[in-house]
This record gives C-alpha cells, sequence and structure tokens, in this order.
C-alpha cells in the first residue's frame, strides 16, 4: 500500500487475507498449541526459546519458597524403653486342653443340664457366650470349628457356676405380696377389661404398679402389658411395642399397617392393653392409644407417674386429649404406701420382732416405699444369713443405712 493515499474497503480486505495467508485466524494460544503439537513455525517474528520453557520457569520460581525438611528425630521413649528387647518379653501360654479333657468338660455340661432342668442348652450357651448351634455340636462331636476356644468358654462358666453354688442361693423375697394397693390396682385392671373402658392409675415410684400388672397379666388371657420408655414415646415406637407384646413380628415400619394389624389382632378378644410408664407417651401417641380404645373394643389402662394425668386434665395440651379425657371411666392415685402393705409384706417375710416392724413401717413411708423396702429386706436377709441368723433389728438397720434410706 503507498503511502498518503485512503485506504479503500477492499485494501483493507486484501491486507486481511495477506495476514490470514502468514499467520492465521486464531487467537494466540490456539497457534501456540499448533505450533508445538506440529513442531512447525509459521510466526514472522519466532522467539528463541525452547518448548516448555515457560514452565521450567515456573518450578525454579517455585521452588525458592519451597520448605526444607525437618531433620529426622529420635523418638521419645522412656530411657528403659531404648534398649529393650521386645522379643524377650514374656507372653501368656494358653495350656491347650487334652481330648480327655474336652470329653470330660462334655460330661460336665450333661450332668448340669441333667441335675437342674432350668439350664437347658439355650441358657447355657446364651451365658457362656456361645451360639446354641456351636454349643450342640460340641456336645455332640461333631464341632468343626476351632474346639480350644469353646472349651476354655465353657470352663469359665463352669467356674462362675461352681463360684455361685459354694456362695450360696441369694436370699430372695417372695414373688407376691398380697398389699391393699396391689389389690386396689389389679381391681382396677378388672374393671377396665370387663368393659372396655380406660382406667388411669398414677402414683409415686415404688408402690407396686408394675408387679401388680404383671400377676394380673400371668393369671388372665388376653392381657397385653407393654412397658415404656422415653425412647418409644413417639406414634410409631408406642405402635411397634405394642404390636410386639401382641406377639406380632416383622412388620412393616408404617404407622398406619402397624395400627390395621393391632386393631384385627384385638378385636373379639375382650382384652386389655396395659401402658406401663405412660408418661412418655407424646400427644398424638396418647391420641393413638384412645383409637385402639375405640376401634378394637378393649380395655386400656394407662399406668404412670402424676404427670400421665395431668397433661389430659390441664395445660396448653388439655384441649388435644379432651376426647380421651372424656373416655376415662376410672382414675386411681396412689400416692405412697399404706402401713397396711407394710405389715403384709412383713408377714410374707416372716418377721415377728416388734423392733423390727416399726423400722419396716418407716422405711416403707420413704420415697420408693414397697421396692425400696424389698431391697433393704433382701439385703438385711444377706447380712443374716452370714452371720447364721434370722433377720434382725441390726441388719435391717445396716442395710437400710447402706442403702441410704435411713440416716
Amino acid at each position: 500500500m503507498q503511502t498518503g493515499q485512503a485506504q479503500t474497503g477492499f485494501m483493507r480486505r486484501r491486507e486481511y487475507l495477506d495476514r490470514f495467508a502468514k499467520e492465521g485466524s486464531h487467537p494466540a494460544r490456539y497457534r501456540t498449541a499448533a505450533r508445538i503439537q506440529s513442531g512447525v513455525d509459521l510466526r514472522v517474528n519466532p522467539r528463541g526459546t525452547a518448548p516448555g520453557a515457560g514452565l521450567a520457569k515456573r518450578k525454579v520460581r517455585l521452588a525458592k519458597f519451597k520448605r526444607q525438611p525437618l531433620p529426622p528425630q529420635q523418638p521419645n521413649f522412656p530411657k528403659e524403653l531404648r534398649t529393650m528387647n521386645v522379643s524377650t518379653l514374656p507372653t501368656a501360654q494358653l495350656e491347650e486342653l487334652s481330648p480327655e479333657q474336652l470329653s470330660d468338660l462334655r460330661d460336665r455340661i450333661r450332668a448340669v443340664a441333667e441335675d437342674d432342668k432350668s439350664y437347658s442348652q439355650a441358657r447355657i450357651a446364651r451365658e457362656a457366650d456361645l451360639s446354641g448351634t456351636t454349643l450342640s455340636q460340641f456336645l455332640g462331636g461333631s464341632y468343626a470349628g476351632n474346639l480350644q476356644n469353646v472349651g476354655r468358654k465353657l470352663m469359665n462358666w463352669l467356674s462362675s457356676l461352681d463360684e455361685r453354688n459354694s456362695a450360696g442361693q441369694m436370699p430372695e423375697g417372695p414373688e407376691w405380696v398380697k398389699t391393699q394397693t396391689g389389690e386396689k390396682i389389679i381391681a382396677g385392671l378388672q374393671y377396665a377389661q370387663m368393659a372396655a373402658d380406660v382406667v388411669v392409675i398414677c402414683g409415686g415410684a415404688g408402690v407396686g404398679k408394675t408387679k401388680a400388672i404383671e400377676r394380673y397379666r400371668k393369671s388372665n388371657p388376653n392381657v397385653w402389658h407393654v412397658e415404656l420408655t422415653p425412647a418409644t414415646g413417639s406414634v410409631l415406637t408406642c405402635l411397634q411395642e405394642i404390636a410386639f407384646a401382641m406377639g406380632m413380628r416383622d412388620l412393616t415400619n408404617s404407622s398406619a399397617y402397624l395400627q390395621r394389624a393391632i386393631f384385627a389382632k384385638a378385636r373379639g378378644t375382650n382384652g386389655l392393653l396395659v401402658l406401663d410408664e405412660a408418661q412418655h407417651l407424646s400427644v398424638p401417641a396418647l391420641d393413638q392409644v384412645r383409637a385402639i380404645n375405640d376401634q378394637a373394643g378393649i380395655g386400656l389402662v394407662l399406668c404412670g407417674n402424676e404427670r400421665v394425668y395431668q397433661q389430659m386434665s390441664g395445660g396448653n395440651r388439655a384441649a388435644y386429649l379432651d376426647r380421651l379425657y372424656s373416655r376415662v371411666g376410672k382414675k386411681i392415685v396412689l400416692k405412697k404406701a399404706t402401713v397396711a402393705d407394710a405389715d403384709a409384706i412383713i408377714a410374707a417375710w416372716g418377721i415377728e420382732d416388734s423392733p423390727c416392724k416399726e423400722q419396716i413401717r418407716s422405711i416403707a413411708a420413704t420415697p420408693g416405699a414397697l421396692r425400696v423396702l424389698n431391697k433393704v429386706l433382701r439385703l438385711a436377709a444377706i447380712y443374716a444369713k452370714a452371720n447364721k441368723r434370722g433377720i434382725c433389728c441390726d441388719s435391717i438397720r445396716y442395710a437400710a443405712q447402706e442403702l441410704g434410706v435411713l440416716g
């Protein structure tokens, strides 16, 4: 193009085509990549740098900031351990049981099961930390696993059993004592089952509520006793516990499905559902168990502390539980154990000493009442047995002081 002449569109187009023929139309970064891959440099003014020179410069620059590694240091072991030879330490060597010892062990296990019928193979396996199949195969001589491990577990169990037998049986109180409070609870349970009504039993801890419920359940058909905890207070977990108590297993974990299964199981049975520790139930769960009473036509007993009745009769939740509150047919309030309860326990333990009776009555007036009293009397019976005498005032006083009942 001549200097001083005006540049026309044709001339600009011609200049662009000349530049395109020499350099190409791609940006510089693409041209650089093509040059490196092909090895052909089409630049007008090529630079004399070798391929990869920029990467080498970058590595040199980063190397200046690289931290030198710390020199290796010896572990800070105590001085006496630095020169200790671990291979010379003594190791515990377990004595291997001979075939004769394993055969004697099988005979001893069979003798225990024959002498005491309560020791079934399932119980022995459970207490010895074995599976029932393993024990059965071991006794039959067909176990293909590690006989030494099974033999040692059974030997440890037999040693523990011998120690318990040599120490003697722990004194146990009577399984059931017919107390005034217990009879009142059983009467409420009978009414709920016969009338298919709702009964609330509330009171302090340790007055014998759970014992009376278990006694009634064992002597009457279609009585389902569910002991609730803070973990089973929601609708789903409560229904799961009820289904489990009714003997239903492997059900779908759906509230609606469990509800239908419980309704079908309970209808026409003239049964009784007892929810112990019902203070753990949430408001929706209480409304759910009310529906079981309505739809299945069975009795319902809510047993627990004072909070069971309070959350139905007062506070912000009362409006949501009016349908359950209006269905309560009987309410039994148990503040504390009575003197008649203490006298019934005294007679059941066979205590005739008058000063001992006064001590027992004073213990029955403490919080926890009958539960604490049974613990005191059992501990006193252990002291008396160790001294080879009957339960006396001293043994009761020592047991009460040890349990912190009396100062």
